[in-house]
């Protein structure tokens, strides 16, 4: 029974991605949809751990060998391959705010994958990836510039994106970059960097800025028209110094934003590709226990992963606004999120030969209950 659900998944992969590319038949599509299935049924990354759950008679290792040479091979073009998913996300944004989220991300034991993610209803779309060798440390600017710089033709008619990140990406090449093409942007900055808050201001730092402001817990402070770095001086910037209730210290940001749109708050929208992060490893796919080293099979590997997160947060979505999210979902609470939502309801319509029901598309338009008990929920 379990080999009967496994061949329909397979099949309705293969399907869906020969629908994408038009090509069916294609040897690369074809391993491309047995790892979709493996992945979806095994949650793991490992490839013995997809052959195994895959319903064809040929030896485990030759499995293994298949898949170990379409991650070798050149002609899997991640870009080409995920674009059909970027323009979907990008077709049903409408006139809502683009939020860009940069991070890293450990892709097996010895590389680090960039990310630039579209956050979606609290967690991220991936949008584009790329892999370096490196268990830690920062990535330099120009990296980060570079993977703005490829998603920038998807997004760079769209009337407002505003790209968010840690203090990892607020560098030279990224800041300038992002005022050339008129992006806005809330970037997190350690408090030693040196700013001026006037055109013939003297130059100090963030920290005895907000010292000299008597800055307490609780309490948020704005300047604008400010110069971000003695040695850059990117002008025109707004600096918000955040002292959280409970915090050892600030968060300080450097923003393009005025402070009456209060950047803070946006940028509280930044932990949510923490979301994306956890679905690709721990709590789904296990991405970073992969014994991968090579940074462009990694890459090639997480297209798989991207494929299969867009499919569950899609019908996820779609589960949602049919109202039918307690199918799998507790009936007086929310306790799974979206992509918990299309993954269980998957795996439900394999089980019940029911795959022609499948649908995902993504929308902005609705706004999903919080986690736990709400009367409106039961209600709903």
């Amino acid at each position: 029974m379990a080999k009967r659900a496994n061949q329909e998944l397979y099949e309705f992969n293969k399907r869906f991605l020969e629908g994408l590319y038009e090509e069916p038949g294609h040897k690369l599509v074809k391993t491309m949809a047995m790892m979709l299935t493996g992945v979806i049924i095994g949650q793991h990354v490992q490839l013995w751990m997809i052959a195994v759950n895959l319903p064809f008679a040929p030896q485990l290792q030759s499995m293994v060998r298949r898949f170990e040479r379409f991650l070798a091979d050149p002609r899997v073009d991640v870009k080409v391959y995920f674009e059909p998913f970027v323009l979907a996300m990008h077709a049903a944004l409408g006139q809502e705010i683009a939020y860009i989220i940069l991070d890293c991300t450990q892709a097996g034991p010895k590389c680090r994958t960039l990310v630039a993610g579209l956050v979606y209803h609290g967690t991220v779309l991936p949008l584009a990836w790329k892999t370096y060798k490196g268990k830690k440390g920062h990535l330099q600017g120009e990296k980060h510039r570079d993977l703005l710089t490829e998603i920038w033709p998807y997004l760079r008619y769209h009337h407002q994106v505003i790209v968010l990140g840690d203090a990892e990406f607020s560098s030279h090449p990224v800041i300038a970059w992002l005022k050339e093409k008129q992006w806005d942007f809330v970037l997190r900055f350690q408090h030693r960097y040196q700013v001026q808050l006037t055109s013939d201001g003297e130059w100090q730092t963030m920290l005895a800025v907000y010292q000299q402001a008597g800055l307490k817990q609780g309490q948020v402070r704005h300047w604008s028209w400010a110069s971000f770095t003695e040695k850059h001086q990117l002008d025109h910037c707004t600096l918000t110094v955040h002292w959280g209730q409970g915090e050892d210290e600030p968060l300080c940001l450097v923003s393009s934003l005025p402070p009456g749109l209060n950047p803070h708050l946006i940028y509280a929208l930044r932990p949510c590709i923490e979301t994306l992060f956890g679905n690709q490893k721990s709590r789904g796919f296990q991405l970073a226990r992969t014994h991968m080293t090579d940074p462009e099979h990694i890459d090639r590997l997480f297209l798989i992963l991207a494929i299969a997160t867009c499919m569950m947060l899609g019908l996820g979505t779609h589960l949602f606004i049919i109202g039918h999210s307690k199918v799998v979902d507790r009936t007086d609470r929310r306790d799974l999120s979206l992509f918990q939502l299309g993954y269980r309801y998957l795996l439900r319509l394999v089980a019940l030969d029911r795959l022609h029901e499948f649908k995902m598309y993504f929308r902005w338009d609705f706004k999903l209950p919080p986690p736990g008990f709400q009367k409106a929920y039961l209600l709903a």
